[in-house]
């Protein structure tokens, strides 16, 4: 868990640049755009060792990185929950039975992306205060990066070994 935590955080801000030129161009916050990354190591995290709060846990990791580090030094110790959230909400549809029927591909995707948005609602709500249309941009965007990641966790945990994937812990892959 704190290796796919600290994946997460230090893919983020390289890759952070790219996606703010793309943001940038229709005014809403790159953050949205990028999480599907950082989502993508609590999906992974979530499907690898399959137990409750594993998400969330990873989350936590990854805020207090965030923190201590610096990366979100404007946020403080908002960070925490900025980055907690997203966890909970990846544990919730990785682990509850109400999303046993949907695939294990769409499963990890739908995880991904309610993972982004519960981190997006989470910084308009503390930070950004969106207008309608950037603030629909903003979602959208970090749904599909969220669903982008989930599915790249997918395309990874199915790549590993089923010695690393079984020796890990009960998981739902």
């Amino acid at each position: 868990m704190a290796m796919l935590a600290v994946m997460g955080m230090v893919l983020k801000p390289f890759l952070s640049p790219l996606f703010n030129l793309l943001t940038d161009f229709i005014r809403i916050p790159g953050g949205s755009a990028v999480a599907g990354i950082s989502e993508l190591f609590l999906v992974a995290a979530a499907a690898l060792i399959g137990k409750k709060g594993t998400a969330l846990i990873t989350g936590l990791l990854q805020g207090l990185i965030s923190l201590t580090t610096g990366i979100s030094a404007a946020a403080g110790v908002l960070v925490l929950i900025t980055y907690s959230l997203p966890g909970l909400a990846v544990d919730l549809v990785m682990l509850l039975p109400a999303f046993d029927r949907l695939s294990v591909k769409n499963r990890m995707m739908l995880a991904g992306g309610l993972g982004v948005l519960a981190g997006a609602a989470s910084t308009n709500v503390l930070y950004f205060r969106l207008p309608v249309i950037p603030f629909i941009l903003f979602y959208a965007i970090g749904i599909l990066s969220g669903a982008a990641g989930g599915w790249l966790a997918c395309l990874i945990v199915h790549r590993l070994p089923a010695s690393v994937r079984e020796g890990i812990g009960k998981n739902r892959i």
